[in-house]
């Protein structure tokens, strides 16, 4: 058998352990929560870019020429200017 006085600070132990677990898994949640709004951004990002690739590749939105052009001259010059 356990002694009362053992029973009760076990008692009082678990308590605290309890909370303890709860504040955790709160701040778990959280942190997982913006990791996956993070993840659901970055992936929706990911796929309008590559759909808008492939639209410009086919030549169905013409009006993205320009930018393309625009940013294949800005990392010319990068490059150029990276390599001197």
């Amino acid at each position: 058998m356990i002694e009362p006085e053992l029973k009760e600070h076990l008692s009082i132990l678990e308590n605290k352990l309890d909370t303890l677990s709860r504040k955790d898994r709160h701040w778990t949640q959280f942190i997982g929560g913006v990791f996956y709004g993070l993840g659901y951004v970055t992936g929706a990002v990911v796929l309008i870019v590559i759909i808008g690739w492939i639209l410009n590749i086919i030549g169905v939105i013409p009006a993205f020429n320009h930018y393309v052009g625009d940013f294949k001259n800005a990392l010319d010059t990068l490059s150029n200017s990276s390599l001197h």
